[in-house]
């Protein structure tokens, strides 16, 4: 029996370690060939490269091609782009998944230098390789894009005060601001897509338990009660990349999307 994604090719951002990683892994399960994409290629601060990825793709009988992807750099992009094209001869799955996060910090008596790398690499970015990508789908008769976004992109009900030094740390504005611009890039362009056979949808996580969220947990005393595992994320994405068009231009909450898989308005937990 054919596996879902059997013959489909899937860029997978971010995917050195965490949702990323698993992302890629599952992917490469259901049928797909990868090309791992991060800007890791060598072991840093945190464990994980795109060639270690790419050896766990192909251990499950399946491509991998490791290729550095600074989203902030477009000669990046266009290379990862070319250089799945000429591996490959096509691209039917992006996702969108890697993201740079920060620290909280000053709005008052600070400046605009990490938000605008925050808008660059959480969105400029992400649309300029999902523009290139949708060139080629739309050449081939169409594709799925998945933007792996968060509940961190819509207004809290009540306004929250930082009060204590824990609050001050938490992750930069910046993070939500950009998830919500992911969001709006999803609903905006579904409609021309659709017209190319392209679906696009974004997957919105609640509290992932990730090699990075673990290491700033252990200092803030972050309970998990309530995480969900990169596991579910990467379940819902492969179930969107076997049937995108019955999910496009939706935002879709990873626990509401796994319990009815058709929710019109799910909710939306912090990522």
């Amino acid at each position: 029996m054919a596996l879902p994604l059997q013959g489909k090719i899937a860029i997978v951002t971010g995917s050195s370690r965490g949702i990323g990683k698993v992302l890629a892994l599952r992917l490469a399960q259901d049928g797909a060939d990868i090309v791992v994409c991060a800007r890791s290629q060598t072991q840093g601060e945190l464990p994980g490269t795109i060639g270690e990825t790419a050896t766990a793709v192909e251990a499950v009988g399946r491509r991998a091609l490791p290729l550095r992807l600074d989203l902030a750099n477009d000669a990046d992009i266009d290379a990862v782009v070319d250089r799945t094209i000429g591996e490959f001869g096509r691209i039917d799955i992006l996702v969108n998944n890697a993201v740079i996060v920060g620290p909280r910090r000053k709005f008052v008596g600070g400046d605009a230098e990490f938000i605008d790398l925050a808008y660059r690499v959480n969105v400029r970015g992400p649309y300029r390789l999902a523009e290139r990508v949708s060139e080629v789908m739309a050449g081939q008769g169409g594709g799925t894009i998945v933007n792996i976004t968060s509940g961190a992109a819509r207004h809290p009900q009540t306004p929250v005060v930082a009060a204590t030094a824990a609050d001050l740390d938490a992750m930069d504005p910046s993070y939500g601001i950009t998830k919500a611009a992911l969001d709006r890039i999803t609903t905006a362009y579904a409609g021309e897509l659709k017209a190319h056979n392209i679906a696009i949808v974004s997957i919105s996580p609640g509290l992932v338990i990730t090699e990075r969220i673990r290491q700033a947990a252990i200092r803030r005393n972050v309970d998990f009660g309530r995480a969900e595992s990169p596991e579910v994320i990467a379940s819902a994405v492969a179930t969107i990349c076997r049937d995108g068009m019955q999910y496009t231009g939706r935002v879709l909450a990873t626990r509401d999307f796994a319990s009815t898989q058709s929710r019109e308005e799910p909710s939306h937990a912090q990522r």
